[in-house]
């Protein structure tokens, strides 16, 4: 297999520039020719003339270029379908936008990843990015180790994917049907993805997969990381998809998705049939997985769950002790924090929302809260730094 990479740009040329340059320093294989594809959306102003100049004047050294100038302005989700869609043309694309860093080896991952998971009905497509946060709680996302280079989620990745032409031909079937295509509460999803913008293609495609029980398959090491740079979806620079790049490692030991235990569900919770192959004392139960306590209960339809949120007459309770949450359960580590029991028996409201979050925030900071005195120190220098501010105008 051998994918096409293709980038959807739009008034950033430094970060195009940036992108580029990482594009040309990485590494492929001998002999291959790769197609680089700059799909720049139309737009008024210098800032999409020099992002113009920036494509046309690059001089890629691995393959044939084509820049993309666009005659009408698409946005971000309809630039997004012209460039999905060009596997059709090339049968697999890598997609990319412009505000990433790939890593020297994301090519070698792309392609193995592409080709391990091309027969398997149930994967939608490829993450060169690795989440390390849940993006629900912003508490650092763990996924439990299985022997593999990858784990599998019902998310997307918004920063950096890949998909062949028959994944990509499936989406899109999908989405023509505009009465499916639209986010609502109703659907099986946190109420977070109701809040996108309809231009954004990232709550569409998380949709798609949770609709047809599709999973995204990630790489442990990242093979991209995101500046956040000002755009349609940043207003002001952020450095929080910033993750390491994997640098070396060029072979790849995939597991599938029927064999992996890392399976993880849209609300980044392991798969209940996953969790009971690796833990005796679950097994003959019937539960749904709420162990950061984001699922509402409209999201619980089993007959237990197994959760952090506090409940009475829990059927069995585990400690909040190793790492990650799910680790308590397979190691039956005994304690309290974490507890199996009815939908009917969890406490919710307001004040027992607070008490879950305030153990799930002990946990994943360790017990460590920053000092009175540096925390002085800091508010000293945030005024000082006001002041200054203040006197320069």
């Amino acid at each position: 297999m051998q994918p096409a990479i293709v980038i959807s740009a739009f008034n950033r040329p430094g970060a195009l520039a940036r992108l580029l340059s990482s594009l040309q320093r990485a590494d492929y294989p001998k002999g291959v020719q790769i197609p680089l594809i700059v799909s720049i959306d139309a737009s008024q102003g210098p800032a999409h003339i020099q992002v113009r100049d920036e494509a046309q004047g690059f001089k890629w050294q691995h393959g044939p270029l084509e820049v993309v100038l666009h005659e009408r302005h698409l946005g971000p989700l309809e630039n997004f379908y012209y460039c999905g869609g060009l596997t059709h043309q090339y049968e697999s694309v890598i997609f990319l936008e412009d505000d990433l860093v790939v890593s020297p080896v994301f090519y070698y991952f792309g392609v193995q990843a592409l080709e391990a998971v091309a027969d398997q009905a149930h994967v939608g497509g490829v993450s060169l990015y690795t989440y390390a946060f849940n993006g629900y709680t912003h508490y650092p996302f763990v996924p439990i180790a299985d022997g593999g280079d990858n784990f599998f989620m019902q998310v997307p990745s918004i920063l950096g994917q890949a998909w062949t032409s028959a994944q990509w031909a499936l989406f899109t079937k999908w989405r023509t049907n505009s009465t499916k295509s639209s986010i609502t509460l109703k659907d099986q999803l946190h109420p977070f993805w109701s809040q996108f913008d309809r231009d954004d293609y990232f709550p569409i495609l998380t949709k798609y997969l949770v609709a047809t029980d599709q999973f995204t398959i990630f790489p442990r090491s990242s093979h991209t990381t995101g500046f956040g740079d000002v755009g349609v979806h940043f207003t002001s620079t952020t450095a929080y998809y910033q993750v390491p790049l994997q640098r070396r490692q060029k072979t790849y030991r995939f597991n599938d998705l029927e064999t992996a235990f890392a399976v993880y569900d849209s609300f980044h919770e392991i798969l209940p049939d996953r969790l009971k192959r690796l833990a005796d004392e679950l097994r003959d139960f019937d539960f749904d997985v709420d162990l950061n306590a984001t699922k509402s209960q409209r999201h619980l339809g089993a007959e237990y769950v197994l959760t952090s949120r506090i409940c009475k007459n829990p059927r069995q309770t585990f400690a909040q002790a190793m790492w990650p949450l799910e680790a308590n359960v397979i190691e039956n580590i005994p304690g309290s924090g974490l507890s199996l029991c009815r939908p009917e028996h969890i406490r919710w409201g307001r004040l027992a929302d607070i008490k879950t979050r305030k153990r799930l925030d002990t946990y994943f900071t360790r017990g460590r809260r920053m000092s009175r005195s540096l925390r002085f120190q800091f508010a000293l220098l945030e005024f000082v730094e006001s002041i200054q501010r203040r006197l320069k105008k």
